[in-house]
């Protein structure tokens, strides 16, 4: 149900959701339109304006929420909801029990008829009264943080966050450790102390870093766009957004960065630059010359979190030419940057963006460039810089001790919540419930004074030290005042059903109404036969087609609903039945029976896209018969060997190769519409799932046909194929002609000067056997995959 209604979903106007909700409720289970009562009284069957309406009133008040399957509670970007829970299921639930239902004036909304509601209420004409009946739910249908997945994820994501800020904690007492050995042993050397202790150091560490790009070097890693070592420099030829290349090791936190490069001509800004710090693409600090025509300059600019910051205090205009050589030079001192261009200081800069561990990065941005030389090296420190490196550390090591804190508190506030919140729903009877609130609340109390301690080891102000200390008195007061207040678990829904949906639900498939089972049997006998008893099978209203045989079609429908609604032996029935044996050739009665009314043959017809497409990798066995998972983007038809059943198929996203096939309208498709157009045989022939398919059953066949003396292995090829194919073995004319095209092919190939014809966009995985022969078995595969026989279902 859920899915059957979700798939109507329009986020734009719910009215337009309503409409499609109704018509296609009513086409799939009633065999009736109802659109045109919409506006007013139906043209052909006898149905007013106000009971299309009573029919919308069924579901009126429903909705469609998103509710978390597992602790999991990130969300991702849909280009149509927008943000929603990425382990999440669709819930159709009441959103609002009292919402009303108007009649529209011709079917106008903006014109509702207010001063008349209409309550649910089937067609007259279909007979029958439904009962609607509040129905109360289950706490976890309404609560759905409540279900024991959940509450176990939830608290498997706090044991792990505990888990990280140990492991952080442990990481900032090493650092400080270190911090603390690295001022000791300054001590320990002349001049550490005396009136010039305390001046910046100049003096420089051997390098850690050091290219001058005559050869490639394995310390580089490209991350995106073009990069070439050549002629002695390393290039970026080709004009893109921030073509990037990071070196591998981690770069001292006080170091000097020189970096030679040359601008060339190609590009629009021509930004040539590195980053130090570098996390990653948008997390980095960075530095760069812009050679622009209408603009140079050399700048500092940050990324944090995938945002790039350029302060104006950053921006240097300076003259530059294009071919120029440049050589930057940085030096970077805690969060001090000095910046030299040739020689020159250009910038003295306070970087705004605290320091990181990370590495370094060259990059090009709308421009190319070559790069000549790179060298990184560690300042030395003074003592008082490793003294204030020390503090820091020290710092750091406080606030993650608090954390670790914090992460235990909040562990604990949500267990006590989720125990709290159990006893109070009533999933654990017995429990005090009284007692579980007030423990619940100072938990959650205590995990706020916990998180506020994190900010106090984090501060250095004096007059914020206050104000988070006055914080945690009053914050402590009010956990040790008592209160069961605390805050849910996640957003609840209402706790009953109108029982709308559920009384429609139950007429339908009651006795009282044969129609549904009709219909159902309808759709089952067009599936097996090809042709329905009721040709129009959404439409059993008089302007529908008259069964074909209307005491078969009541017959079969009443078996059905007697079986409990189970289908498996209504379909055992059909197909041990005679009727569906027949041979799809009947020479006698192919004159006195040309429609096949009275099913004298069974009826040919072609696969379904799907089928056509799972018959061709199960045919070379490639089918992939994993169940279940999300679905696949359909731009990967031809590539992931998945049923043909998980690619995504929606108005505006739809796999090629099965829409030559003609696949399912996904808005509705009651009856599948079948088309012959050359494009389905080209794509038979040259789509690459079907040449990779082709290569790999060729290569199987092959080794099976290997088995028999030399002289019969062709024979014994033609044989496998045909039967692995087609499901038969070929004709006495079929086994020649196929023998006569294996024998000539390879000589053909191998005499031949002209240019193979390019087959498609080129999307096969595999190539193309370079034995003649074995190329030659491969075509042949490709020929029987697009013989009618392979796609006709007799």
């Amino acid at each position: 149900a859920t899915g059957f209604l979700g798939r109507n979903w329009y986020k734009f106007d719910r009215n337009v959701w309503m409409f499609d909700t109704v018509e296609q409720t009513a086409q799939a289970f009633l065999g009736v339109t109802l659109r045109c009562a919409r506006c007013h009284d139906h043209k052909f069957d006898p149905l007013s304006q106000r009971e299309y309406y009573q029919f919308r009133a069924f579901f009126e008040p429903h909705d469609v929420r998103t509710d978390p399957l597992t602790g999991n509670l990130l969300t991702e970007k849909d280009a149509t909801l927008g943000d929603v829970l990425r382990d999440g299921v669709s819930r159709v639930y009441d959103r609002e029990p009292d919402a009303p239902t108007y009649v529209f004036q011709r079917g106008d909304n903006r014109y509702p008829e207010k001063d008349s509601p209409v309550s649910p209420a089937v067609p007259a004409f279909l007979g029958g009264t439904v009962s609607v009946q509040p129905v109360s739910l289950p706490a976890t249908a309404w609560y759905p943080h409540l279900r024991p997945e959940v509450t176990a994820g939830l608290l498997a994501s706090a044991d792990q966050a505990i888990s990280t800020t140990e492991q952080s904690q442990r990481l900032a007492d090493e650092k400080y450790s270190a911090a603390m050995r690295a001022v000791e042993e300054r001590r320990q050397q002349p001049g550490a102390t005396g009136p010039d202790a305390s001046a910046p150091a100049e003096s420089e560490a051997a390098a850690v870093l050091k290219d001058d790009f005559r050869h490639q070097s394995p310390v580089w890693q490209v991350v995106s766009g073009d990069w070439r070592w050549q002629d002695g420099v390393l290039t970026a030829p080709t004009v893109s957004s921030f073509a990037t290349i990071v070196a591998q090791p981690v770069l001292p936190r006080n170091c000097r960065i020189l970096v030679r490069w040359r601008t060339l001509q190609p590009g629009t800004y021509r930004s040539v630059g590195f980053s130090f710090d570098y996390v990653d693409q948008g997390n980095s600090q960075d530095v760069y010359t812009a050679a622009g025509d209408d603009s140079q300059s050399i700048q500092a600019f940050h990324r944090s979190q995938g945002q790039q910051h350029y302060p104006a205090a950053g921006i240097v205009k300076t003259p530059l030419q294009v071919g120029q050589e440049v050589t930057v030079e940085a030096i970077v001192r805690e969060q001090q940057l000095t910046l030299l261009l040739n020689g020159q200081q250009k910038l003295a800069y306070t970087m705004p963006l605290a320091r990181r561990d990370g590495q370094l990065s060259l990059w090009v941005h709308q421009g190319s460039a070559e790069f000549l030389e790179v060298q990184v090296r560690p300042l030395i420190s003074s003592l008082e810089e490793l003294q204030a490196a020390a503090s820091q550390a020290a710092v750091a090591a406080r606030v993650a001790a608090a954390e670790v804190t914090a992460a235990q508190a909040a562990r604990e506030s949500l267990a006590c919540r989720i125990a709290a919140e159990q006893a109070r729903c009533g999933i654990t009877p017995g429990s005090q419930s009284q007692q579980l609130a007030t423990a619940a609340a100072r938990a959650e109390k205590q995990a706020g004074i916990a998180r506020s301690r994190v900010d106090l080891a984090a501060a250095t102000d004096p007059e914020k030290i206050r104000e988070l200390e006055s914080a945690i008195a009053r914050l402590q007061q009010e956990a040790n005042g008592g209160g069961q207040q605390y805050s849910p678990l996640g957003p609840t829904f209402p706790q009953t059903s109108t029982g709308r949906r559920l009384a429609l639900a139950q007429w339908i498939t009651s006795p009282d109404n044969p129609r549904t089972a009709r219909i159902a049997v309808n759709h089952i006998w067009l599936r097996h036969f090809g042709e329905a008893l009721v040709p129009t099978v959404s439409n059993f209203g008089m302007n529908g087609a008259r069964p074909s045989h209307p005491e078969l079609l009541d017959w079969l429908a009443t078996e059905l609903q007697q079986s409990g609604w189970q289908m498996k032996p209504l379909h055992r029935m059909i197909v041990c039945s005679a009727a569906w044996r027949q041979a799809s050739v009947n020479p006698d009665t192919a004159t006195a029976d040309p429609d096949n009314r009275w099913l004298t043959r069974m009826n040919p017809r072609r696969m379904e896209a799907e089928v056509v497409r799972d018959s061709l990798l199960h045919a070379a066995g490639l089918l992939d018969l994993q169940a279940g998972g999300p679905e696949i983007p359909e731009t990967e038809v031809q590539t992931v060997l998945r049923r043909s059943m998980y690619f995504r198929n929606t108005p505006n996203e739809k796999a090629g190769l099965l829409e030559t096939f003609d696949a399912p309208n996904p808005n509705e498709c009651y009856r599948r519409q079948s088309s012959v157009v050359p494009q389905q045989a080209l794509a038979l022939m040259n789509s690459g799932l079907a040449l990779d398919a082709a290569r790999h059953l060729a290569r199987n066949l092959t080794d099976a046909a290997a088995r028999s003396d030399a002289a019969s292995s062709n024979h014994q090829f033609v044989r496998l194929a045909f039967e692995s194919i087609l499901s038969r073995s070929p004709t006495d004319s079929e086994q020649q002609a196929c023998l006569e095209f294996l024998q000539t092919l390879p000589d053909d190939l191998q005499n031949s000067t002209a240019d193979a014809f390019p087959a498609g966009p080129q999307t096969a995985q595999r190539p193309p056997a370079t034995d003649p022969a074995q190329r030659a078995r491969e075509n042949l595969i490709v020929v029987l995959f697009s013989h009618n026989e392979f796609v006709t279902i007799r």
